[in-house]
């Protein structure tokens, strides 16, 4: 293909609950990037991942159900590169303004001092209050 019929697209692909990634190789590094090498045919990453010659961007771990030392070592080794974490927070009510369509999320207070943050996919919840007896 020839650069004026191809165009690079970023497109995200995530595996199911309990499917693993396992079964390809990369190669790359440095101002170059990661690529995917090679993937095994019948793999997790080619069922689940579709994966390709492509060039990886970023990795996303779920924490739900992940051991505490499986964390630790993931975020250890994540430590000298650029991060972005999806974090839940509770705050008073107050404290928090929510523009329709807008993906932003301010939050005030003195402990509001944070890296930029924007809010994707929100939608309305209610907090239910646990009553006691029956």
């Amino acid at each position: 293909m020839d650069s004026e019929s191809s165009k690079a697209v970023e497109i995200v692909v995530e595996t199911e609950a309990e499917a693993g990634a396992s079964g390809y190789s990369v190669t790359g590094g440095g101002q170059h990037g990661i690529f995917v090498k090679d993937v095994l045919k019948d793999s997790p990453a080619a069922k689940h991942l579709s994966l390709q010659q492509d060039q990886l961007l970023s990795a996303k771990v779920y924490f739900d159900n992940v051991r505490y030392e499986d964390a630790l070592k993931i975020l250890q080794c994540a430590e000298p590169y650029k991060v972005s974490f999806q974090v839940k927070r509770t705050v008073p009510k107050a404290d928090v303004s929510v523009w329709p369509r807008v993906p932003s999320l301010e939050v005030k207070g003195p402990k509001a001092k944070m890296a930029k943050m924007s809010v994707k996919g929100m939608k309305p919840f209610k907090i239910q209050k646990k009553r006691g007896g029956r």
